[in-house]
């Protein structure tokens, strides 16, 4: 099989981790850069392919079969339209915009050129995810009653000195939370209710950073999302999961799962039950998957990106849950401003 052409729009903190993926992949290869930053260009020295300074630019290349667009939020819909137009596959970082009207237009552009548009919620190519949905879905923990979801990881001064992530559609909960939503109703179905309070009481900047943020799912399962990234903390999926080299790893879980016949914590993959009859007069067992480390998700991502090129198989994460997840977003947004609960 040839290999993908692929290009990086943008090389931000996701854009880079994208290019590394890539040159690990058996299914990939880097076509080119677009970016003006100085750090574009060092990479495209290192990796010894073109740099564009735009997207006309890389448009008028040769040889481009799918491209990447990890570019600011606000900036998604400008160029992934521009390549969808153009009939080139696209993996958009999440999430698919930073409002619901261009996230529309950007799905109604891919359906219009029949072109594949992927959206980056890489942890569902997490084998440690998939596994969760195997357990949840094979009725072991029994009816979901509860879930609780922590996100807090300080991030430092110099993070913000990219100044999109502290307008609209940047804060964590654009940034960060859009990934944990995506993954909840992955693992928990749809949901009904919204309720959300914000804050930016320690950062002073325009967009939140911390929020807590309450689920009511159609099943009628409860979920609570905290999320800050002003807290020191070693319970978040970035630090617990290892899926992302740019983070170190804390052997920490981050997510809580609640059922009438058990419970499951993970990344580290532990199952609580009872081994005779269900009581808090009883022990608790727990019993912890050994083999759940899973450092190749954005890889896995890649390779999936290049068979959906090839059309081989369908995409993962399309357009339509990337809009779920910002709709979400949207009422997690309007509940903290109103107080009130919202309806979706």
């Amino acid at each position: 099989m040839r290999k993908i052409n692929i290009s990086i729009v943008g090389t931000g903190l996701m854009g880079l981790q994208h290019i590394k993926a890539i040159s690990k992949s058996y299914k990939a290869n880097l076509h080119s850069i677009v970016d003006i930053s100085s750090n574009a260009v060092s990479l495209s020295k290192k990796y010894k392919v073109p740099l564009y300074s735009n997207v006309v630019e890389l448009l008028k290349s040769k040889n481009l079969d799918a491209v990447i667009v990890a570019t600011p939020n606000q900036l998604h819909k400008k160029h992934t339209v521009s390549f969808l137009k153009n009939k080139i596959p696209v993996l958009l970082e999440k999430p698919i915009s930073d409002n619901i009207i261009s996230a529309k237009k950007i799905i109604d552009s891919a359906k219009k050129n029949k072109t594949p548009l992927l959206i980056g919620y890489h942890r569902r190519h997490n084998s440690i995810v998939s596994k969760v949905k195997n357990i949840i879905d094979s009725g072991k923990l029994g009816n979901i009653v509860s879930a609780n979801v922590l996100c807090w990881l300080y991030k430092h001064k110099e993070y913000y000195k990219e100044k999109w992530r502290i307008k609209k559609g940047g804060g964590p909960l654009g940034i960060n939370l859009v990934h944990d939503i995506d993954m909840i109703c992955y693992l928990l179905g749809p949901i009904q209710y919204v309720q959300a309070f914000t804050t930016n009481k320690t950062r002073k900047f325009k967009v939140e950073d911390t929020a807590t943020v309450s689920l009511i799912f159609k099943s009628g399962a409860l979920c609570t999302l905290n999320i800050s990234d002003t807290i020191v903390a070693p319970w978040s999926y970035e630090l617990t999961a290892g899926e992302n080299p740019a983070y170190p790893i804390t052997n920490q879980s981050a997510y809580m799962i609640g059922g009438t016949k058990g419970s499951l914590q993970f990344p580290n993959l532990k199952n609580w039950f009872y081994k005779k009859e269900r009581s808090w007069w009883n022990k608790i067992l727990t019993k912890e998957d050994k083999n759940k480390k899973d450092d190749n998700t954005l890889i896995n991502q890649i390779n999936h990106f290049a068979d959906v090129v090839a059309k081989k198989v369908k995409p993962k994460v399309n357009g339509n849950d990337g809009l779920v997840s910002l709709k979400i977003f949207a009422a997690i947004t309007k509940s903290a401003k109103s107080g009130k609960k919202i309806k979706l």
